[in-house]
């Protein structure tokens, strides 16, 4: 199995938001840079069997973006993901699953999660809004952040 943990685009700022942190959604900037982040990402990744998502709204709202690119797939939302998520949570989601599986997330929990994939407990890692880590056998195989494309023409 290969998975893409993703980092929700940007969001409204915690200050800013009056109602319950999960229900925060992506502002204008953050929808725009999620399609131009996916449309490169689709070049990369040309197929992706499930994308399962926090039920966080902004979660949520870059995994329908990300559904965009890839219309076909199986597609879940699940409270194991929200913020605070740990391994024991990545465990039972990524159950019984085959193939590219798109993990869309919060920080600091996919940061987590591929630090205990790869053992590595000290590795300093913080993924960016917009981001996308690969990991396949507890291999840290690709990291692409928003900024990689943010200079091209989309």
């Amino acid at each position: 199995m290969t998975l893409l943990f993703i980092r929700h685009s940007l969001a409204m700022e915690r200050e800013e938001w009056t109602g319950h942190d999960f229900e925060r959604p992506l502002t204008e900037k953050g929808i725009k840079r999620a399609k131009k982040f996916f449309k490169h990402i689709k070049k990369i990744y040309p197929e992706i069997d499930y994308i399962i998502t926090s039920k966080a709204k902004r979660a949520k709202e870059t995994a329908q973006i990300l559904k965009h690119f890839y219309p076909d797939v199986t597609y879940e939302e699940t409270s194991l993901l929200y913020p605070g998520a740990d391994m024991v949570d990545l465990k039972q989601v990524i159950n019984n699953k085959t193939g590219v599986v798109a993990i869309v997330g919060h920080e600091p929990d996919l940061s987590n999660f591929v630090k205990e994939l790869m053992y590595a407990p000290n590795l300093k890692l913080k993924l960016r809004k917009p981001s996308l880590i690969e990991m396949e056998d507890g291999v840290l195989k690709a990291l692409f952040q928003y900024r990689h494309f943010k200079d091209e023409h989309a």
